[in-house]
């Protein structure tokens, strides 16, 4: 019988169930975090969404988790993440190798050798991508990151934030927009092996009696129900100031026990690092 160009069969995928079954895919590596780790593992392939409240600090704690997967399992990353300049975000990477902050004005600054010593490491582990003169498109973004992944063999890539992606939507409305660009990328984490960490805003706040904005679910993130339906992992920060604490909700996994479970850790922002720390 001739075989058909996109159909198999159960023994055609032999060598792939197999390295299912002995672990040798689908390999679970900690975020880097003991707190978040009962609830989050990393997995190649994986779309894992990131949002939160305004100033919540889920791109640092974004930085902190990739940085901590460098450091620990030898990760590497494309970086695209245009609020900042290309050396902001390095200089935000540098404070999380070194663990101290970076500027002048703080007397307990990384020195001139940490930094150098943290630049050498961000050399070989972390690749930033931007645009001149204009946002770019999802397909530009993934051409850039699937040269990185060629000429440098990046495990994941960083999309920070969702609304600097350019929104030219070819007359589909945001929603089947949203969807499409999600599929892209899961596509393209499933043919290179790698995970994507993207960060996007959420549209519905509810105010607390506190005063305080939350964020109830994955369906409250700006544009559509696909970031919830369509994402591998979803997680919500929160940072609750009275406490001086983070909470870091796992709200979706695709894949419970493999790639975690659904519940929440609390965290902490250290100023004196600029960096999360677990919360003991």
């Amino acid at each position: 019988m001739s075989k058909v160009d996109g159909v198999y069969r159960a023994k055609d995928l032999t060598e792939d169930i197999w390295g299912l079954y002995r672990g040798e895919t689908q390999k679970r590596y900690g975020c880097g975090f003991k707190n978040l780790d009962p609830y989050f593992k990393i997995i190649k392939p994986s779309f894992i969404l990131m949002t939160g409240t305004p100033n919540c600090g889920k791109s640092s704690l974004t930085y902190d988790i990739c940085m901590r997967t460098a450091r620990q399992h030898g990760f590497k990353y494309s970086i695209f993440s245009p609020e900042h300049s290309s050396a902001v975000n390095l200089k935000r990477l540098i404070e999380k190798y070194t663990h101290k902050p970076f500027d002048h004005i703080f007397k307990n600054r990384a020195s001139e050798t940490e930094v150098l010593e943290a630049i050498e490491f961000i050399q070989e582990h972390f690749f930033f991508i931007d645009k001149t003169g204009d946002s770019p498109d999802i397909d530009w973004l993934l051409e850039r990151a699937l040269y990185c992944v060629e000429t440098f063999g990046i495990d994941g890539m960083v999309i920070d934030p969702y609304n600097e992606i350019n929104p030219a939507r070819n007359n589909l409305r945001e929603d089947e927009h949203i969807s499409l660009l999600i599929s892209k990328i899961k596509r393209f984490n499933r043919e290179t092996e790698t995970c994507t960490f993207l960060v996007a805003h959420p549209t519905k706040q509810i105010r607390g009696a506190d005063g305080m904005f939350s964020v109830n679910s994955l369906y409250d993130v700006s544009g559509s129900a696909h970031w919830n339906n369509k994402t591998d992992v979803g997680i919500i920060v929160t940072r609750d100031y009275e406490r001086e604490v983070t909470k870091v909700r796992v709200a979706k996994v695709r894949e419970v026990d493999v790639q975690g479970n659904i519940g929440e850790c609390i965290i902490k922002w250290n100023n004196d690092t600029k960096c999360y720390d677990d919360y003991l």
